[in-house]
């Protein structure tokens, strides 16, 4: 009431003062009056001031004792003075006369600062991440009341809406947030109470720093470490949490290894080996649930190693079908396993297979195992194929000249190798014997290289009684295998000309010995007391069905008597061929049989007559000697 008084007083007292002078026309604000903020306690004026108004004297009114007008009426001037401004001082003030039209009202306000910042309520205990959170800030006094304002940091946060107190004329304003997370934690809540007039009362704040506490979580730099044998490591995580948390590593499915060192966020592992590779995991733990983990693949590269499971030696039966051998190579990076038999390039992939065993399968062969970055690696395995032997002649045939030297070769594999290698002859008739070496002319060898025996029959002047199939034959206590081998005997030019000139000489004494027999005929010198006429056939029978008797040493056949049928007897003399060129007797001899000598005919008398008989080509040279002299006659009959 008494602010209301007073702006009415200075009003209604301006105007009757102004009602006092000489009006002038065109009178204006020279200086109209400007709003005003004091604080409480100081001197308040508002000025105001005319031109063209008549006044003498400086005009002074004063109402209690703390408002009064001044100024020098001449230059128009009436200022409002307020000494000792107080609260209820504030309010619009007017200015005015009635020639001039009036001003805009002016305000004076009185500022009663606040007391101190606000005061702010709630949070004062550490929050958990996922915890709501609740602000009350209130001011302390003031006039005029205060503005509110949040800040989170330096931004604005939330609204501007207060709510008065009537007691002590302070206002509230809250901050509500539904939950809180880490990265609120250290977040810097600010309530500012401004009271609109920075340049007389600065604003006053009150801060409250928000602690929350939140589960570890675990970063991994290098969630993928390599190393090669024998290096250092080290395996870091980084762990953010709120309280501190404690770390620990472990190592999944095994404990760690034994040199190493754990440093809080690092694990230190010295000269790994390939039993380091696997998952590490760091474990952060500070009570508030979840733990934090993090995992480090540890990967370790090293050299290929070939499994000693796999034997120096394998033993294989022969003939066995689908073996196989296979090799195990550990390494990292995985090694690529082949197969080489050794001190050759070429090579098998793994693991070795072999369709059928056969013993030229047998050797050392080597597994061979590779890697990038690292030497090879290489083991050899000795296979050893067991079973019966296994007979390979040189030759199926052999072909010599007669009275040459044969040589028959076999080479006999086996494991057991054989003791011995056995020669048998199969003759033309198919029987067949067991060769022996003796001092006829048969040597048998055997030579052993490695695991080879080869065995060679040799047969020195050989003939055509030699021809046949000679077998090798060799056995072991599994079984026994044989070759066959045969055996083609071919004259010698020396034969053939010895043959053909004993035949030419046959033919020329048969033709005078018949010419001889037709002239002592006709002469009467021979059968001359035998009785003329044909006693058989023109056509004589084979020699050889002629009974060969030898009286006194004489062959029938060197003096014959033919009785015809005017018994004229005709005498054919016939000098036997020549002996073979070779004694045929101790080859015989060696087969084991008795035909090498023939007996003589009943009331033979071979030894006076001191021709020894030959062998079995001997006869048959005899027979065809004999045959062309039966032709021969025939012919001359």
């Amino acid at each position: 009431m008494v602010e209301d008084a007073v702006r009415i007083l200075f009003l209604v007292f301006l105007t009757l003062w102004t009602t006092q002078l000489p009006s002038a026309d065109g009178a204006f604000y020279r200086r109209r009056p400007e709003s005003k903020v004091v604080l409480e306690g100081e001197d308040a004026s508002l000025s105001c001031s005319f031109n063209d108004l008549s006044s003498d004297d400086v005009v002074s009114v004063l109402y209690e004792r703390r408002h009064s007008i001044v100024g020098d009426a001449s230059q128009g001037e009436y200022n409002l003075h307020i000494r000792g401004a107080q609260v209820e001082d504030s309010g619009d003030y007017r200015c005015s006369t009635p020639s001039v039209r009036a001003a805009a009202d002016v305000t004076l306000t009185v500022i009663v600062p606040m007391v101190g910042p606000p005061d702010i309520t709630g949070a004062e205990l550490p929050l958990t991440a996922g915890d709501e959170l609740l602000l009350r800030c209130r001011s302390r006094g003031g006039f005029p009341p205060p503005r509110l304002t949040w800040y989170n940091g330096t931004h604005r946060f939330g609204s501007e809406d207060t709510a008065g107190d009537d007691e002590g004329g302070s206002v509230t304003l809250e901050l509500f947030t539904a939950r809180v997370s880490k990265w609120d934690d250290g977040a810097n809540f600010t309530c500012v109470a401004d009271q609109g007039f920075p340049d007389i009362v600065r604003p006053r704040a009150a801060s409250r720093i928000l602690r929350v506490d939140y589960p570890p979580t675990v970063s991994v730099p290098s969630p993928s470490v390599h190393a090669r044998e024998g290096q250092s490591v080290n395996l870091t995580c980084y762990v953010d949490s709120n309280p501190k948390a404690t770390v620990t590593w472990r190592k999944l499915g095994d404990r760690l290894p034994r040199d190493s060192i754990q440093r809080e966020r690092s694990l230190q592992i010295v000269k790994v080996s390939k039993y380091d590779s696997g998952v590490y995991q760091c474990e952060a733990d500070n009570r508030i649930l979840p733990v934090g983990v993090g995992s480090i693949r540890l990967e370790v590269f090293y050299p290929p190693s070939i499994d000693s499971t796999l034997s120096d030696k394998a033993s294989v039966m022969y003939g066995h079908n689908d073996f196989s051998l296979n090799c195990f190579a550990d390494g990292n990076p995985k090694p690529n396993i082949r197969w080489r038999r050794k001190d050759t390039s070429l090579y098998w992939e793994n693991p070795l297979r072999f369709h059928r065993v056969r013993y030229d399968v047998e050797g050392t062969y080597q597994c061979v195992a590779t890697s990038d970055g690292f030497p090879v690696v290489t083991k050899e395995v000795e296979i050893d194929v067991l079973g019966k032997p296994q007979v390979e002649a040189a030759s199926p045939q052999v072909s010599t000249n007669q009275g040459d030297v044969a040589r028959f070769y076999c080479d006999v594999i086996g494991d057991p190798l054989p003791e011995k290698v056995t020669w048998l002859w199969r003759n033309k008739n198919g029987v067949e014997s067991v060769l022996l070496e003796t001092n006829n002319g048969i040597s048998i060898t055997e030579k052993i290289v490695g695991k080879i025996k080869t065995a060679t029959l040799s047969i020195d002047h050989v003939t055509g009684d030699d021809e046949g199939i000679y077998i090798c034959k060799a056995a072991n206590i599994f079984s026994s295998d044989q070759r066959e081998i045969r055996l083609t005997v071919k004259e010698s030019r020396t034969s053939i000309i010895a043959i053909i000139s004993v035949s030419v000489a046959v033919i020329v004494m048969a033709t005078v010995s018949v010419i001889g027999v037709f002239v002592a005929k006709r002469k009467g010198w021979i059968c001359a007391d035998e009785k003329h006429g044909l006693a058989h056939s023109n056509t004589l029978p084979p020699y050889s069905t002629v009974e060969r008797q030898r009286p006194d040493g004489q062959d029938p056949r060197l003096s014959a008597c033919i009785q015809e049928e005017d018994s004229i007897p005709v005498v054919v003399q016939v000098e036997p061929p020549a002996p073979p060129p070779k004694d045929k007797k101790r080859r015989w001899k060696r087969r084991g049989g008795d035909s090498a000598a023939h007996g003589h005919q009943p009331g033979g008398n071979s030894a006076s007559h001191g021709h020894q008989q030959g062998g079995t080509s001997g006869v048959r040279n005899h027979h065809q000697a004999d045959n062309v002299l039966n032709e021969i006659q025939a012919e001359s009959l």
